[in-house]
Order: structure tokens, then sequence, then C-alpha cells
């Protein structure tokens, strides 16, 4: 990206360029074709969720992205990682919020990470941020810490129920 007295100017693809020297141009390099990746919660963290259903799941998922407009992402937004990190967010609880339970736990998982990845791609492109969204995959879906001993307690009561 080429920047004359600090404004934008162009944006250079592969092979060389001619520019001005530094007082005049500068030059800044970002790499657009790697693929960036948002983890979230960070670390161990506990990420409560609320189903369409009134229960809580603990969910953690991941993000993939990457930037298809640098001019875009570069000056439109003022921090574009933290604005996908809460768009995804946003976008999460929403899409949990419109699914049960036992859809969250299994077999509704795709169309959830679909879901989001759509919500997201659509408020990223209003925000004119310059960031296209590659995937977004739920790495763990479990009920709360806090009651996952209640939580197996009610699965074998319906298994035993079944069994009967």
């Amino acid at each position: 990206m080429v920047t004359t007295f600090g404004a934008y100017s162009r944006t250079l693809g592969p092979g060389v360029s001619l520019t001005l020297p530094w007082p005049i141009q500068s030059v800044e390099t970002r790499d657009v074709t790697s693929i960036q990746r948002e983890t979230i919660p960070e670390g161990d963290g506990e990420r409560l969720m609320l189903t369409g259903d009134q229960n809580l799941v603990n969910l953690n998922y991941l993000v993939r992205w990457n930037i298809k407009d640098l001019k875009l992402y570069t000056y439109q937004l003022a921090d574009p990682d933290q604005t996908v990190r809460e768009v995804a967010e946003a976008a999460m609880r929403a899409a949990i919020a419109e699914v049960g339970f036992n859809d969250a736990m299994g077999t509704g998982r795709a169309t959830i990470e679909q879901n989001v990845r759509d919500k997201m791609q659509r408020v990223l492109d209003a925000y004119r941020s310059g960031v296209k969204i590659q995937g977004v995959e739920i790495t763990k879906i479990d009920p709360p810490a806090k009651v996952v001993d209640a939580f197996k307690e009610v699965l074998a009561a319906q298994q035993r129920r079944r069994a009967t």
C-alpha cells in the first residue's frame, strides 16, 4: 500500500513498482493472502451462551478470515481485528439463541456455523471492513462446568427410561 504525504495513494501488486522517495511516499507491506485465526474465548476461558430453549452452553469456536480489501481494512475501522472478534461474538450469540439445546449440542452444529459465517460477513460488509470470513468452526460445546454432573444424571435417567 502506497501513501503520499500520509494519505492513501494506491495498492501495489506483486512485481516491480516505482514510488517516490520516503518523505513524499511510503510503502507499507501487509500479508493479505494468509488466513488469520481468532479463537474465542482465548485460553481456558468460559463463554456461556443462552440457547433458544433457555439453557446455557459453554462454547469455544474458531473464526478464520483474511483481508480482501487492504484500503478498507487499514482506514475504515479503528481496530479491525477487535471488530472481527466482536462481530463473531454477536453473531454466535444470535445463532445460538435461535436453536434449542439439543440442536446446539448435536445435529445443528453445521447449521449454526454456516449461520454465524453468513451473519458475520453481512455485518462486516455493512461496516465496509475489507475482511472476508473464510469459516467458523465450533471446537467445543458443553453444558456449563457447574452443572455437568446434573446434566449427566439427566442423560442417564433418560437412557434408563428408554431402556425400560
